[in-house]
């Protein structure tokens, strides 16, 4: 089924389109995301250029006829929070028959803490693989190689986490992310809008 962008924002002479304040609103967001190790305030730091950068890709998106950035970037956020919600509450439940005693409960209560576990780990390749999705169709419809860059950085940190190595690539990733904006012109030429690809087609990558 096909949902083509049925309005665009008014073009510059040349036929582009001016996309200044999203280029500065993910510029500012990425910066300041970065920023999110820093003690008590680094949570809200994260959560504050998260919502720029997504600010920003709807903005982008809107004026060039393609929502790919947005949904996809939103669907790996929701999908990590939705996973560390439903990790906490399994913990908790582990908690709650450790407290019960016996052989047969802390049996139980490592099978729940393994099955938090698995839950996090899958929910964080799961919204790593569709941030990357964003970040590749954000190349494709603005030409910036940066954000090439983070996408493959980010996919490649998120999968190697596990040896430590990753946590060096997605800084690097975050990094190409502040770069991206920052070559990102102020005005680009509008594409044609993508065609929404349905769950008849498997490529669609989990359209929702």
């Amino acid at each position: 089924m096909v949902h083509p962008m049925e309005s665009y924002p008014p073009t510059l002479p040349g036929g582009a389109v001016d996309i200044g304040t999203e280029r500065m609103m993910g510029l500012i967001g990425s910066i300041i995301e970065l920023l999110g190790f820093i003690p008590y305030i680094g949570n809200i730091l994260s959560l504050l250029g998260f919502i720029l950068i997504l600010i920003a890709l709807h903005g982008i998106g809107n004026k060039l006829g393609d929502e790919r950035p947005f949904r996809n970037y939103l669907k790996g956020f929701i999908i990590i929070l939705a996973g560390v919600i439903v990790a906490a509450i399994i913990v908790l439940s582990a908690f709650v028959v450790h407290s019960a005693g016996g052989v047969v409960r802390h049996e139980q209560n490592l099978g729940l803490i393994f099955a938090g576990i698995a839950v996090i780990i899958v929910a964080v390749i799961l919204g790593a693989y569709f941030q990357k999705k964003a970040w590749e169709a954000m190349y494709e419809i603005t030409g910036v190689q940066e954000f090439k860059k983070t996408a493959d950085f980010l996919w490649w940190g998120v999968l190697t986490l596990i040896i430590l190595v990753g946590f060096i690539l997605l800084l690097v990733s975050a990094i190409y992310r502040i770069l991206a904006f920052s070559n990102l012109p102020r005005e680009i030429s509008r594409r044609m809008p993508r065609q929404e690809v349905t769950g008849e087609d498997f490529t669609g990558d989990f359209t929702w």
